[in-house]
């Protein structure tokens, strides 16, 4: 409903401005919105913002999350059907959270050529369980700093990667890219053409058939030319993905993740979440705000939670 009537306020302020009506004004009213900080005390800070008089609060989004084997089958669906480069790009998505674009944008410097001068940001974990720091900041969301080959400069970001997929991005820098890099050259004619072409090729990721860097759409499409695990499965669930299964691995961690009854353990897993978000989640998401937190805490809140039972050793008139 809110979408059908600022579409509808919309075509009317535009008829005002094309002189086909006469002035329509659209009723505002200042609310206080709430979010995240990492600077003021609590965690939080308010912020006054112009709300449409009579919108409609929106209701919780309830996430849906398919299960790890049921992503896995469906990245082993992507890989055969659109190639490994696209399936790489995909699976880039699933265990970093970047935006599709953000992906696309990669250069081919984002990772040091020498691996040998990564570094580790948690050397004391399983070599499995190692992670890398990347910054990013082409296609990233936020303010526009100008653009650089076709792609918008955003806030720098510092992400953590699986030590893993950094190598098998090195891998794919020094194997089928090479590959694809000498397409782009074919027919090319001049050492100065040739020059130029190839000081253009900056991105991480290129097209195997031609050289030409992909765009965020193309992952799109490759994520959704199989059959997916669930229904709305897309880039961004991607995101949410991740983000899920590092909120769920961080809890799994406290014994008392189940035992809901007791409020200690229900105070303990809100505080111990809220967190994970906030120090871990949010900076890799780019979130700026609180408004998907509260989904997150809802997810795994429902996800451990289990039935009333009148076969539960429960007297609540003790408590």
């Amino acid at each position: 409903m809110n979408a059908r009537v600022q579409q509808a306020c919309d075509f009317l302020t535009w008829m005002v401005g094309k002189g086909i009506r006469g002035a329509f004004e659209v009723p505002y009213e200042m609310q206080e919105l709430t979010l995240g900080s990492a600077t003021r005390a609590g965690g939080k800070m308010t912020r006054q913002v112009r709300v449409r008089r009579g919108k409609a609060r929106a209701s919780p989004r309830k996430l849906e999350m398919p299960a790890t084997a049921a992503v896995r089958r469906w990245c082993d669906r992507v890989h055969e059907s659109v190639g490994s480069t696209l399936g790489l790009m995909c699976e880039t998505i699933l265990l970093t959270a970047m935006r599709r674009e953000e992906v696309a944008a990669l250069r081919v410097d984002t990772l040091p050529a020498d691996p040998g001068t990564w570094k580790i940001s948690n050397p004391l974990a399983p070599e499995n369980k190692q992670l890398v720091p990347i910054a990013i900041r082409y296609g990233t969301k936020g303010t526009s700093y100008g653009e650089d080959h076709g792609d918008k400069i955003g806030p720098d970001r510092e992400i953590l990667i699986p030590l893993s997929l950094a190598r098998r991005w090195h891998a794919y820098r020094n194997g089928a890219r090479n590959l694809a890099f000498k397409r782009r050259l074919d027919g090319v004619k001049g050492a100065d053409a040739r020059r130029a072409k190839a000081q253009e090729a900056v991105h991480l990721f290129l097209r195997a058939d031609n050289g030409q860097r992909f765009k965020g759409k193309e992952i799109y499409d490759a994520w959704v030319s199989v059959e997916l695990p669930i229904s709305g499965w897309s880039p961004h669930q991607g995101r949410h993905w991740w983000a899920c299964s590092v909120l769920l691995r961080e809890l799994s961690k406290h014994e008392s993740i189940g035992q809901l009854s007791n409020e200690t353990a229900t105070a303990l897993l809100e505080s111990t979440a809220l967190s994970i978000i906030r120090l871990q989640i949010q900076p890799q998401l780019g979130h700026a705000d609180d408004s998907t937190t509260m989904d997150y805490v809802r997810w795994v809140v429902a996800l451990v939670s289990e039935a009333v039972s009148l076969d539960d050793e429960l007297d609540l008139a003790d408590k």
